[in-house]
């Protein structure tokens, strides 16, 4: 019986693609437990999600994982994505609809995770929905009019619909042609039972922090403060890697083409390559056996030699994956650190006019004003700005 259960290959790298997987229908099992007791209004979604956490059985568990899924299943994605790119999946014809539905799939999680980010509707929701205007308003030409339109259609019924109907659809249609196809054949759950093996430290660490760092949700005995929570990589985080730019660049004309055109101008062109890239069937190890390597020199050469080498591949693959993972989540690191700040473009928006009041010009310089890491201090001037600055 067990060797039955035994994965085939047990090796950690061949198996983030069904992590990623096994954290979809976990995310999927929560968010439907959840959807029983949350109110999607605007009076009643905080309330709602207060009640969860502190009165319902298990229903702070059912929260914090349903919070920290996204996080796991972010880095599991992640890992899957760049294993791909390096194993040239989009030049083997006979994969082309999971390289296209595998990038595709990007999207819709993105967008899951910015619009469960909205739905508890306390200050971290609010104020997102705040700079999401601002952020599509600075779009040449057609700015004002995005800016308008995420004002005048926002409604918390609106976006929850989004949450859990349109996406998730969206979703399982892409999961469906990127794996399931496929699964049906091999046996879905025999697939899902050996992938849970190999996933448990995954899933500890997981139970882990759904325990040890919550949500704070017991204001207003316990206020959670702007600054809380700000240094862990969290799914609310997420969408700060497109906003890094806004931060750094200050007014650089460059902003909207590198944080909104471009990520999806690449999105499309990567999750398109299949079809204007030609490749050759078969797998790459193949492609390395039929190449003629004696015009190959320098650098080409040895990378050429230690992809024949299957413990040097393996080797130069897993310096290379965990490289890139660590850039990307060091700017994840980044980003949270900086987020609270970021939001005073909110009221201070001096792209697009001053709402409030014209601040100094280092109004997010930490170094020169240490109150933005009063988190006391900050919330009372979010909440009362006329008041306290």
């Amino acid at each position: 019986m067990l060797d039955e259960l035994k994965p085939e290959k047990a090796d950690w790298r061949h198996y983030f693609g069904g992590l990623s997987f096994i954290m979809l229908i976990l995310q999927l099992l929560t968010g439907m437990y959840l959807i029983f007791f949350y109110e999607p209004t605007l009076n009643d979604a905080y309330r709602t999600v207060q009640r969860i956490s502190n009165e319902i059985y298990g229903g702070a568990l059912i929260r914090n994982l349903h919070r920290w899924i996204p996080a796991l299943l972010f880095i599991a994605v992640l890992v899957h994505t760049i294993r791909s790119f390096l194993r040239k999946d989009f030049s083997n014809q006979q994969k082309r609809v999971l390289w296209l539905t595998g990038v595709l799939l990007l999207l819709p999680i993105f967008l899951l995770i910015a619009t469960g980010l909205t739905m508890p509707w306390e200050w971290k929701g609010y104020w997102f929905m705040e700079m999401v205007p601002n952020y599509f308003g600075t779009v040449p030409i057609i700015g004002d009019s995005l800016k308008l339109f995420f004002m005048d259609t926002y409604t918390i019924p609106r976006y929850y619909v989004l949450h859990i109907l349109v996406f998730p659809i969206i979703t399982f249609v892409l999961v469906d042609y990127h794996l399931l196809v496929k699964l049906r054949k091999r046996g879905i759950f025999q697939y899902l039972l050996k992938h849970a093996i190999i996933a448990l430290p995954f899933l500890m660490l997981l139970f882990y922090l759904s325990t040890t760092m919550q949500i704070p949700s017991n204001d207003p005995i316990d206020v959670p403060m702007p600054l809380e929570g700000a240094n862990i990589i969290v799914p609310e985080w997420y969408f700060l890697i497109i906003l890094l730019p806004f931060m750094y660049l200050k007014d650089s004309p460059w902003i909207p083409f590198i944080s909104i055109f471009a990520p999806l101008i690449v999105l499309f062109l990567v999750a398109f390559m299949p079809y204007y890239l030609k490749g050759k069937e078969g797998s790459e190890e193949e492609s390395y056996e039929e190449k003629p390597h004696h015009h190959a020199k320098g650098i080409r050469l040895l990378w050429h030699k230690i992809m024949r080498n299957t413990a040097l591949k393996k080797i130069a693959t897993g310096v290379i994956v965990t490289m890139i993972t660590f850039i990307v989540v060091g700017l994840l690191y980044l980003g949270s650190w900086n987020s609270p700040t970021f939001g005073c473009n909110s009221c201070h928006n001096v792209s697009k006019g001053v709402r409030i009041g014209i601040p100094p010009k280092f109004f997010k310089d930490r170094s020169k004003l240490p109150l933005l890491d009063d988190n006391e201090w900050m919330m009372k001037h979010w909440y009362y700005p006329t008041e306290v600055w």
